[in-house]
C-alpha cells in the first residue's frame, strides 16, 4: 500500500511538471489575443467564407449564450461593410460600418434561418433603432 501511495505522489508531480503555461510576455499576449478575437464570416459577392461561424452564432443565440461575430460583405465597388453582431443573452446588437465609417446601430430580438427549396436565409427580426423591422442578413442558394 505504501508503494502505491509513493508511486501516486511521484506520478502526480510528473504530471504537474508537464503542464505548460505561458512564460513570456509574447506567449501571454498571443493567448489574450485569441480570447479577444471575433470570429468573421466573409461574403465576397456570394463567395462565402466561414459560414459555419454564422451557424455557431445562431446556435449560441438559440441557447442564450453570449456571442459576437463580424459579418463582412463587399460592395460592387469594393467597399468593405462590417456588421458586428453581439448577443448579450437577451438581444442582438448590430453595429454597421462601411470602410471603417459608422453607418447605423440597432437591436434585434432574433436571428433565424429559413430554408426554402432553393435558398437558405439568415434573417434578423424585430429590429429597433437606426433600422426598424426585419432584415435579411444573408441569402444563399440551398442544395
Amino acid at each position: 500500500m505504501k508503494r502505491v501511495f509513493v508511486l501516486f505522489i511521484i506520478l502526480s508531480f510528473a504530471l504537474l511538471g508537464c503542464t505548460q503555461e505561458p512564460t513570456t510576455e509574447t506567449e501571454l499576449d498571443l493567448n489574450e489575443n485569441k480570447l479577444n478575437e471575433i470570429e468573421e464570416v466573409e461574403n465576397d459577392h456570394n463567395d462565402i467564407k466561414n459560414l459555419e461561424g454564422l451557424d455557431r452564432f445562431v446556435k449560441n443565440v438559440e441557447n442564450q449564450n453570449e456571442a459576437k461575430i463580424n459579418y463582412i460583405q463587399y460592395g460592387t465597388e469594393g467597399q468593405r461593410g462590417v456588421r458586428t453582431l453581439s448577443f448579450d443573452g437577451e438581444r442582438i446588437n448590430v453595429s454597421h460600418s462601411v470602410d471603417g465609417d459608422f453607418i447605423e446601430e440597432y437591436n434585434c430580438q432574433r436571428l433565424t434561418i429559413e430554408t426554402e427549396k432553393d435558398k437558405k436565409q439568415y434573417i434578423l427580426s424585430e429590429c429597433r433603432g437606426s433600422f426598424n423591422g426585419d432584415f435579411e442578413l444573408l441569402s444563399i442558394p440551398y442544395n
